[in-house]
C-alpha cells in the first residue's frame, strides 16, 4: 500500500435483502479449481494460489441458491475466468497498460464466443485463456436459449471495450469524471456479463420483452452499478496495494473534490445507499405485475448484491480480517440517511424516474 493510499475504516453496509446459498457450493468450488488448473489460467505459483483462495465456487452458489448444478458450475467457472483474466492480463498484467496490443487479443477472444468452431493458434501466448473460454461457450450453449447465449456474448462485448478503456486512461494517467465512470462501472466489472447467466442458472428464459422494459432495464444496470461501487470499497486496500494505476469510485471521487480518498469515504456509502435504496423500491413495484420470470429475475439480481457482499467481505481477494469484520459482522439495519435522494449523473438519473408517482 502506498503512502497515498491509506487503509480505510469500512463501516457495515445496509443490504436488507436476505441471504441464501446453493447446496453444493463446496462441490462447485472444488471443480473450478480443477478446471482453473486444467487450463492452467495463471501466470505463476503464486496467482495460482491466490485464485485457489478466491472460493468463486461459494459467490456462485450465493448468486444462484436455486440453479441447475451444471449451469450454475459454469457461472462458477466463468466468475474464475473472469477473475484470472484480469488479474493477469488486465488490472495488474503487461496487457493493462498497452491498449493496442489488448485490442488484438480481445478481438480473438471475441471471435471465440461468436463463432466457437474457429480453429485456434496452438502456440498462442493466450491460448490457455482461449480454450477456456471456448469450453464455457459450448457448455452454456448446451444449456441456453440462442437468444441467451447472445445476451452472454454481448455482454462480454462490452466488457472487453471496457478494458481497452481502462487501459488507455492508464497509459494517459486518465482519471474518468463521476458522471463517465458510473456509466462505464455497469460494464467494466463484467457484472452484466454474469447477471447474464442468472435466468440460465435457474432453468429459464427473461423474454426479451420483460428484459428491455425501462424499469427493469434500471434494476439490472443498477445491481451492476452497486455491485461495482460496493467492489470498490471493499477492494481499495487490494488495488492500490498491488496496482499503481488502480482507478475506484473512492479514486474517481478524491479527483473530482481535490482530496484524500478516505475523505470521500462516507460520500460513496450514500452514493451506494442511494441505489440500494432504489432497488429496493424499484423491485417492489416490478413485481407487483411481473411474468413469473420476472419475478425470479429481480429476486436473482437481489440475490447478486447480497452475495457479492458476503462472499466480498470474507474472500482474501479483497478485505483482511478487521475489514471483514467492520464489514459484515453486523449488517447495516437502515440506510444513510438521505438515501431516497437520486443521484444527479446524468448515465444513471434515469433510474428514478421510473418510479411511480
Amino acid at each position: 500500500m502506498t503512502a497515498t493510499s491509506p487503509k480505510l475504516r469500512l463501516r457495515p453496509f445496509y443490504c436488507p435483502v436476505p441471504s441464501a446459498k446453493h447446496p453444493d457450493s463446496s462441490l462447485l468450488n472444488r471443480e473450478t479449481i480443477e478446471w482453473v488448473t486444467h487450463y492452467v489460467l495463471y501466470t505463476d505459483e503464486a496467482q495460482k494460489q491466490r485464485l485457489e483462495r478466491v472460493n468463486a465456487g461459494l459467490l456462485a452458489a450465493l448468486t444462484s441458491p436455486n440453479g441447475h448444478l451444471e449451469p450454475t458450475q459454469a457461472s462458477s467457472d466463468s466468475l474464475m475466468w473472469l477473475f484470472s483474466f484480469d488479474d493477469a492480463h488486465c488490472d495488474e498484467g503487461r496487457l493493462g497498460r498497452n491498449p493496442h496490443e489488448l485490442s488484438r487479443v480481445l478481438i480473438r477472444l471475441l471471435r471465440i464466443l461468436e463463432s466457437p468452431e474457429t480453429p485456434l493458434d496452438p502456440i498462442s501466448p493466450f491460448s490457455n485463456f482461449e480454450l477456456a473460454l471456448r469450453d464455457l461457450r459450448k457448455r452454456i450453449a448446451a444449456f441456453a436459449t440462442p437468444l441467451q447465449v447472445l445476451r452472454w456474448t454481448d455482454a462480454m462485448r462490452m466488457y472487453f471495450l471496457c478494458q481497452v478503456w481502462e487501459a488507455a486512461n492508464r497509459v494517459e494517467g486518465v482519471v474518468p469524471d463521476p458522471n463517465e465512470y458510473a456509466y462505464m462501472r455497469i460494464h467494466n466489472g463484467a457484472m452484466r456479463v454474469s447477471v447474464m447467466l442468472l435466468d440460465i442458472a435457474d432453468g429459464y428464459e427473461l423474454s426479451a420483452a420483460d428484459m428491455d422494459r425501462p424499469d427493469v432495464r434500471a434494476l439490472t444496470e443498477a445491481t451492476c452499478l452497486l455491485v461495482g461501487w460496493d467492489n470498490d470499497i471493499l477492494s481499495f486496500r487490494k488495488e492500490h496495494d498491488r496496482s499503481d494505476g488502480a482507478v475506484g469510485l473512492l479514486d474517481v471521487l478524491a479527483d473530482a473534490r481535490v482530496c484524500r480518498p478516505e475523505v470521500v469515504l462516507d460520500e460513496a456509502m450514500l452514493m451506494r445507499d442511494r441505489i440500494m435504496v432504489l432497488f429496493e423500491t424499484l423491485s417492489r413495484q416490478v413485481q407487483v405485475t411481473a411474468s413469473p420470470s420476472l419475478v425470479r429475475y429481480t429476486a436473482s439480481l437481489g440475490h447478486w448484491i447480497r452475495a457479492n457482499l458476503e462472499w466480498g467481505s470474507s474472500c482474501a481477494r479483497y478485505v483482511d480480517a478487521s475489514e471483514a469484520e467492520a464489514v459484515s459482522g453486523v449488517w447495516a439495519e437502515v440506510p444513510a440517511p438521505g438515501s431516497e435522494s437520486p443521484i444527479d449523473l446524468p448515465a444513471i438519473s434515469w433510474w428514478w424516474q421510473q418510479l411511480a408517482r
